[in-house]
C-alpha cells in the first residue's frame, strides 16, 4: 500500500558518482566507541561501604536529597532513597520535608545551627 518508493536509475548513477567522487569522511563510530567508554554501571544494591560513604560525606552537607546522593556516589534514585531512608533511622541524618516525590533530610547538626 505505499511505502519508500524506489529511485530511479539515472538517480542511482548520480548517488554513486558522488560517493566515488567525495573523500571518505569517518564514520562518527571514533565518537561512539569513546561515549561507551565514559559509560559507568551505577550502583543498583545497598552495600555496607556505600552505605558508611555516604554517611561520612553527607554529614557535612547543609541538606541532603536523592538526587545529589544519587549523583554524587553515581548510584540509582532508589538506592539512594534506601540509604538515606537507613540513615534517618539510625538518627544519622533527620527528615525535614517529604513530599510525594522527594525528601529532605538534614544531618542533625545542621538542625542545632538553625534552632530546629
Amino acid at each position: 500500500m505505499g511505502g519508500k518508493k524506489k529511485p530511479t536509475l539515472s538517480q542511482l548513477a548520480k548517488k554513486q558518482e558522488k560517493q566515488q567522487a567525495a573523500p571518505a569522511k569517518p564514520t562518527g563510530k571514533g565518537k561512539k566507541a569513546a561515549a561507551e567508554e565514559r559509560q559507568v554501571v551505577k550502583a543498583s544494591l545497598v552495600d555496607p561501604k556505600l552505605l558508611s560513604d555516604v554517611e561520612k560525606e553527607v554529614t557535612k552537607w547543609e541538606y541532603v536529597t536523592p538526587y545529589l546522593v544519587a549523583n554524587r556516589f553515581n548510584t540509582k534514585m532508589s538506592v539512594a532513597y534506601q540509604v538515606l531512608r537507613t540513615l534517618a533511622s539510625k538518627g544519622s541524618l533527620v527528615l525535614i520535608s517529604k513530599g510525594h516525590r522527594t525528601e529532605v533530610y538534614a544531618p542533625p547538626s545542621r538542625l542545632k545551627q538553625l534552632g530546629m
